[in-house]
């Protein structure tokens, strides 16, 4: 009769060593999962990171290159500053100016 107790009881024993042991694997499964769908996300936001890297890196090349346009343009003086009557926007400007002389708006005048 103990070998039938003593059998019981190992087996009861090891039956809650297995739930605990499936538990266990069911939790790291799980985990695993989350980790794996963590590591999607990380992935995809190093490839926009290194695509953004390389927009900046050609939006720099584009803004030097056009910094060096402008210093070589005729509207910019030795020191390399352009007066204001020159400057390639004072074109856009002036014309503006001219227009709102030509055709003033009502709200200015009744100021």
């Amino acid at each position: 009769m103990m070998k039938n107790k003593h059998g019981a009881m190992n087996e009861k024993r090891r039956s809650t060593g297995e739930q605990r042991l499936a538990e266990r694997m069911a939790e790291l499964e799980r985990r695993l999962k989350e980790v794996e769908a963590e590591n999607i996300v990380l992935k995809e936001l190093a490839y926009q990171s290194a695509k953004r890297y390389e927009q900046l890196k050609q939006l720099e090349k584009e803004n030097d290159e056009l910094r060096r346009q402008l210093l070589q343009s005729p509207w910019s003086e030795k020191t390399g500053k352009a007066d204001e009557d020159e400057r390639p926007d004072s074109w856009f400007f002036r014309t503006l100016r001219q227009e709102n002389a030509i055709m003033p708006h009502p709200e200015r005048n009744e100021k």
